[in-house]
């Protein structure tokens, strides 16, 4: 563990307020239906849900929107939804959220929505709502335009690109983009998505879990017991993904153990989990990649980053639902462990 003082945390925070960070992505709203079960239905052998709540909050890109902005940031939100009500509540929550959602586009496709059924705290069944096919050329040079003008104006100071494998990340905007970014020294981050195919060259921080990294570098998954052999594997994971992408800090989160931290020609760095209970995992890969983003804008070096987005993503799974925390909660959890 890394030396990392009270003092160095209020330092890092005194900057996030003017940090301004560009989210392009699959926004999607997370919708949650909870209700009781007490029968089974008569025309089917499944539980009839008597509906007692609806609530909806912000998911895919949009929750990485939102723990930017719950920890004092300033959000840009590129992304598509539809014209449709799943979409007008999606921008409502953006606006509630303190979101800059002026760059959200409406294209000819449902806007992404999962709710979730759940009864008697147990989830009875997801239900899906979206298209996947990719968005118009139009509407993508358009995000493409807006966020290479904001990089020429220097009014943005890290790109987060976060892939569901919606439609709305292609490769040519990708690359435009990075290259856009890397001539002004603006960070560039990425939550993939293995299956989407896509390989972007250069960035600054690809952030996958242990089963994406495997599906990166096209190594067949294994998760040996033996830690010398799953740290090995690990190692040529890295490797791999590095001959394909030329990131220069690849980190690979590992669930209850923690966090990898690879670069060229470094020794990996590793972090264990901070978390002591898991209840739900669902949104720590957002918070991660979000924390870390955010705290490389205001001067942190890449293994406090990694250290304070291990502390907020211990924070976050011990709760239920897709979650943020902010800067209080940081650090009580930073003092505790001082």
């Amino acid at each position: 563990m890394i030396k990392f003082t009270l003092d160095q945390f209020d330092d890092l925070v005194k900057n996030i307020s003017g940090k301004r960070i560009a989210v392009i992505g699959d926004v999607m709203l997370d919708t949650y239906l909870t209700g009781s079960a007490s029968r089974i239905s008569q025309e089917a052998p499944v539980p009839v849900v008597l509906e007692k709540n609806r609530t909806s909050c912000l998911g895919g890109a949009a929750n990485v929107m939102r723990n930017i902005t719950s920890l004092g940031g300033q959000v840009y939100a590129f992304g598509v939804v539809g014209d449709d009500p799943a979409g007008a509540k999606l921008r409502e929550l953006l606006k509630q959220n303190h979101v800059d959602d002026s760059h959200i586009e409406y294209d000819q496709r449902r806007t992404t929505e999962k709710m979730r059924v759940l009864a008697n705290n147990q989830q009875v069944v997801r239900i899906d709502s979206e298209d996947t096919r990719e968005i118009s050329p139009e509407v993508a040079q358009r995000i493409c335009n807006n966020i290479k003008k904001l990089i020429a104006e220097g009014s943005v100071d890290a790109i987060i690109f976060e892939d569901y494998n919606k439609g709305v990340l292609t490769q040519s905007m990708m690359d435009e983009i990075v290259v856009a970014a890397a001539e002004r020294g603006v960070f560039t981050s990425l939550d993939p998505h293995p299956g989407h195919g896509v390989v972007v060259r250069n960035l600054s921080l690809i952030t996958p879990n242990r089963l994406e990294a495997f599906g990166l570098a096209g190594i067949p998954y294994k998760d040996p017991d033996d830690p010398a052999e799953r740290m090995e594997l690990l190692r040529q994971v890295a490797e791999k993904i590095d001959e394909k992408w030329a990131v220069k800090n690849l980190l690979i989160t590992l669930s209850a153990e923690g966090m990898g931290l690879f670069r060229k020609g470094q020794e990996p760095f590793l972090m264990p989990t901070v978390a002591r209970e898991v209840f739900d995992v669902s949104g720590a890969g957002d918070t991660v990649i979000a924390t870390y983003t955010l705290f490389k804008t205001c001067g942190a070096s890449d293994e406090v980053a990694m250290h304070l987005s291990n502390i907020a993503a211990g924070i976050v799974v011990g709760r239920v639902g897709t979650v943020t925390t902010n800067i209080e909660e940081m650090k009580a959890s930073l003092k505790e462990r001082n």
